[in-house]
């Protein structure tokens, strides 16, 4: 689904949902056709005022999700999902991980979303 601004739906969600004070927190990564897990660990870290300079990635993601679950409801937003990104790897906490995490994925291909990143709904747009 190319072009049909699953980003800026994204991005008036989270404005909706920063004024509404729906959420103790948002944060937004891009993830990109290429994933960066370092990448993708420095932009939610800077969004949670969290500093990372540790360089191993379980430390990284073990220091983010620890940083994540401290916050009662948070949303993350991962845009632009083209393949399976492990979220785990990333620091970020799932399923039962942290009940107050909403996740929210935007991929050009449904069956990413369904297949790779097992998700439990998905929408068209």
């Amino acid at each position: 689904m190319p072009g049909v601004g699953k980003t800026l739906l994204v991005k008036e969600v989270s404005r909706q949902v920063q004024e509404g004070k729906l959420l103790d927190s948002m944060v937004m990564a891009i993830v990109s056709p290429t994933p960066n897990i370092q990448k993708i660990q420095d932009q939610i870290a800077m969004l949670l005022v969290l500093k990372i300079v540790e360089k191993s990635m379980i430390v990284r993601g073990h220091k983010l999700c620890e940083r994540l679950r401290n916050e009662k409801k948070v949303l993350i937003v991962l845009d632009d999902i083209w393949k399976k990104l492990d979220l785990e790897e990333a620091g970020i906490p799932f399923r039962s991980q942290h009940k107050g995490c909403t996740i929210l994925l935007t991929s050009k291909d449904q069956n990413v979303l369904r297949n790779e990143m097992d998700a439990t709904k998905t929408r068209r747009r």
